[in-house]
């Protein structure tokens, strides 16, 4: 049997921290173990080797980006999207895909446009994780809608539910879930230079106030008691990060707060020293650090949303964000259970059952087979 060859492309990957180059990259790594497949990487930044290709652009942080987005009125995001789509031309005309799985809309959209032009077959299949609903669908063959109310939306817009298919974000997480004794947690806080003895609330996601609402958790924070938490927000810093990280240090001050931007690798650490995890957005395509938190045991807290409750389940904490105080209430409830190691456990296998590339690995394999098929 003739192996189906797919491309994977992100332009983002190997340059910024999000959920759709952590994805992107995980995903590759489980779809590269079928025997079906003949998978290539393209990505943004970082190193190549055999697999993963890392093609020139035009960073979306660079000045000619900047620049050329402010000229074109696109911004610079679609500069880079859009340079990385033309760099990936010649690898098509090359290796002739069979299918290309991608989640950048104008990445998606120049392919479409080049495949008219060429006459080529490849299939374009659109992780729609941002999401992306109709009239402003980019161009392509198939949908994948990462949660139920995504599907629903499309399919009350009038997109035909043979074009979409429902398969939630994987995660690598492990089986089993092993927690750090006391000892441990306290040494690996002095490595990361971290208070111990303090209870710390983590937050990851972009440094912002526009989209995850750093500042509405820092004055939650704020308002608790002197012996509030320590709290840590790690992501990508972008235009609004040093009025984020004024506000932290002025109502928290150095003692009770910072911001890191870490590698993707190292997350983990600070997953595995925190109490809880935090996300101040009103809504998400996702959240996938959802699913990295709770696979550590962490009590998640989020606002009541939809997808928050689609992917957190019966483990989750919720509560109105849109309100003054109400983080901080749910955060005194959640912090006084947060050494409950049978609610760890149980956070864990909440996912890990749900979300896990080991359950949900065949329904990619079944999407990526049927979109190759499809007519």
């Amino acid at each position: 049997m003739e192996k189906i060859k797919v491309f994977i492309v992100c332009s983002g990957l190997g340059q910024i921290q999000r959920g759709f180059e952590s994805f992107t990259q995980e995903c590759f790594e489980a779809l590269s173990k079928e025997h079906y497949v003949d998978i290539t990487l393209f990505k943004g930044g970082g190193q190549s080797n055999k697999k993963e290709m890392t093609l020139w652009n035009l960073p979306r942080h660079s000045w000619l980006a900047i620049q050329f987005g402010k000229i074109t009125r696109r911004g610079a995001y679609y500069i880079e999207q859009a340079s990385f789509a033309l760099s990936l031309l010649p690898h098509l005309h090359r290796q002739q895909p069979d299918v290309i799985y991608y989640s950048d809309g104008t990445v998606g959209n120049v392919l479409w446009h080049w495949r008219r032009f060429t006459k080529q077959s490849y299939k374009l299949l659109f992780s729609n994780g941002a999401p992306f609903f109709p009239p402003f669908l980019p161009y392509y063959d198939h949908l994948q809608q990462v949660a139920p109310s995504h599907l629903q939306v499309a399919l009350d817009r009038g997109v035909p539910a043979a074009k979409q298919t429902l398969i939630p974000y994987g995660v690598k997480i492990p089986a089993e879930l092993k927690l750090l004794s006391f000892h441990e947690r306290e040494a690996l806080r002095r490595h990361l230079g971290l208070p111990d003895k303090r209870q710390i609330i983590l937050s990851v996601g972009a440094i912002n106030k526009s989209h995850k609402r750093m500042n509405y958790l820092i004055r939650e924070i704020e308002t608790l008691s002197e012996s509030r938490p320590y709290l840590l927000l790690l992501g990508q810093q972008e235009s609004q990060s040093p009025e984020i990280l004024q506000l932290g240090n002025q109502l928290l001050g150095t003692d009770n707060f910072q911001v890191r931007t870490v590698a993707s690798h190292q997350v983990a650490d600070y997953y595995r020293v925190a109490d809880a995890f935090v996300l101040a957005s009103l809504t998400e395509g996702f959240g996938r650090v959802f699913l990295e938190a709770m696979s550590y045991g962490l009590p998640c807290l989020a606002h009541d949303y939809e997808v928050a409750r689609f992917v957190l389940g019966k483990e989750g904490y919720f509560a109105n964000f849109e309100l003054p105080g109400s983080l901080a209430d749910l955060s005194y409830k959640v912090l006084v259970e947060v050494h409950d190691e049978s609610k760890c456990y149980l956070r864990h296998r909440s996912v890990y059952d749900r979300f896990s590339w080991k359950k949900l690995l065949l329904s990619y394999s079944d999407m990526i087979q049927y979109v190759a098929c499809k007519k």
